[in-house]
């Protein structure tokens, strides 16, 4: 099942539990004001030398300008708010189930094949991933065998050169390639159990079952935990 991703931004998380105390915005205190100005003036006016009624018209049309102005923010701040309220619904949902998101650390489970990702940029060649143990020592390496620019999907067998199976635990990947005749390293994708969410200033994150951490605008793909496309 593929996310939806959310548009990234700076809400803050913190304040959808703060009360909101109703306060009258600059554009409504300016109103009032104007509003109480012109009503002195008409009180006041000569009537052999009444107030000019377009000046006075073209006053009052800026000052609903200014107001529907002030309105449309309060209710673009009100949206924003629903739809903030909405994303940590979705946040919270993730909570035990794995994320595909940008990262280097995976679960292997000692038998289905582990489903890693690398984005390969434009124009370059000879894309290979590597393996790693939790000691850092590199078990596999794998060509890619897509040559399209972008997200190639890899697929290791938990299997070394040899041939040897290894045990399930956790392992790392790295990835590079070549590019106008230099080696470049590529940004690999993984799976990882979400294990909670973050609502905080910066935004929604999502803290992984590898202690690292990812934005939830930067999750990919979700999927039930413990399942595998590649039975």
């Amino acid at each position: 099942m593929m996310a939806t991703a959310p548009v990234n931004n700076n809400f803050d998380y913190t304040s959808l539990n703060t009360k909101n105390n109703k306060v009258k915005t600059a554009a409504e205190e300016q109103q009032d004001s104007f509003m109480k100005l012109l009503v002195k003036q008409l009180q006041t006016q000569d009537p052999m030398n009444p107030m000019d009624n377009a000046q006075t018209t073209s006053q009052m049309a800026q000052i609903n300008t200014v107001t529907g102005i002030g309105k449309l923010n309060e209710t673009m701040m009100q949206m924003q708010s629903l739809y903030a309220g909405t994303q940590v619904m979705q946040a919270a949902n993730l909570i035990g189930k794995e994320v595909l998101s940008p990262g280097k650390g995976f679960h292997f489970d000692g038998t289905n094949k582990a489903d890693l990702r690398m984005n390969i940029p434009e124009g370059t060649t000879g894309a290979v991933l590597s393996v790693f143990n939790k000691d850092g020592v590199e078990v596999a390496k794998i060509p890619s065998s897509s040559s399209t620019p972008g997200l190639a999907p890899v697929e290791w067998d938990g299997k070394k050169a040899d041939g040897t199976l290894l045990p399930a635990g956790e392992y790392t990947v790295a990835a590079k390639g070549q590019k106008d005749g230099k080696e470049i390293a590529l940004d690999t994708v993984t799976w990882q159990v979400a294990k909670s969410v973050e609502f905080g200033s910066a935004g929604v994150g999502v803290y992984l079952a590898n202690g690292n951490k990812t934005g939830f605008g930067d999750v990919i793909q979700i999927r039930a935990a413990g399942s595998s496309t590649n039975a």
